[in-house]
């Protein structure tokens, strides 16, 4: 015979289960709740659910709904890919200040990733997402600058953005400031400060910055320069490879 507290606790359950789902239809703060829940299960086919509760939250005007679904359609992850879409979504998130949207369509725009390139529109996306402290945006833009493929080079401008990533400690900040100090691009040439940002740089175990920190230091620091190389090689560094390999 069933308990009569389980068969009051099941009936709970079923009356309630209808209220959370049209709840999440029509609330989009609780539509991005459950949609979390279902991406955090793990269980691949409950994304497209939490895909059409993204949308619906974004419809809403949620952005974090609008973002979460740009990102879901961004990666294809359980659903078709469809970059243009996210675009739009992330246009939305972006136009209401969400930095992290600002960023990723930023980056889409200057690199014409499933999207035609618009490089002034991604400056302004980068910069705005780069002045609410995003360290990617900062570090993306000051990168763009320095290497004049996608915007045409502004080295002031590329030392400005990459020190904001770099005071928040991004590596590859640190490694294009380091860079750029060795060859006197933009700045005054020091290999002291060189130096000390690929150390920064190379302590996160940048593979990169420990090649170009090996370089500098081979002379007097022999030994460690290769077991810098040793270290990149390790991580896959196809140039630390070529270098132990001579």
């Amino acid at each position: 015979m069933t308990h009569p507290v389980k068969i009051a606790l099941l009936s709970l359950a079923l009356a309630t289960a209808p209220l959370s789902a049209a709840l999440a239809q029509t609330d989009p703060v609780a539509a991005v709740a459950q949609g979390d829940k279902l991406v955090e299960s793990g269980d691949a086919d409950q994304l497209s659910a939490a895909l059409d509760l993204y949308l619906s939250a974004a419809e809403a005007g949620s952005v974090w709904g609008q973002y979460k679904a740009a990102e879901m359609l961004y990666e294809g992850k359980g659903v078709a890919q469809d970059r243009a879409r996210a675009a739009e979504l992330y246009g939305d998130a972006a136009d209401q200040g969400n930095a992290w949207a600002q960023y990723k369509l930023g980056g889409m725009l200057l690199t014409g990733d499933g999207v035609a390139p618009l490089p002034s529109r991604a400056v302004e996306l980068l910069d705005a997402a780069g002045g609410q402290g995003n360290i990617w945006a900062n570090y993306q833009l000051g990168d763009a600058y320095l290497q004049g493929e996608s915007i045409p080079q502004d080295l002031t401008r590329a030392k400005f953005y990459l020190e904001r990533a770099a005071k928040l400690n991004n590596a590859w900040a640190l490694l294009r400031l380091g860079e750029m100090y060795r060859d006197g691009l933009g700045v005054p040439e020091s290999l002291t400060d060189a130096k000390t940002l690929l150390e920064q740089s190379a302590v996160q175990k940048n593979s990169f910055a420990m090649v170009a920190l090996s370089e500098l230091i081979a002379e007097d620091e022999p030994e460690r320069a290769r077991a810098l190389l040793g270290e990149a090689a390790e991580l896959g560094n196809a140039a630390a490879q070529a270098k132990l390999a001579e």
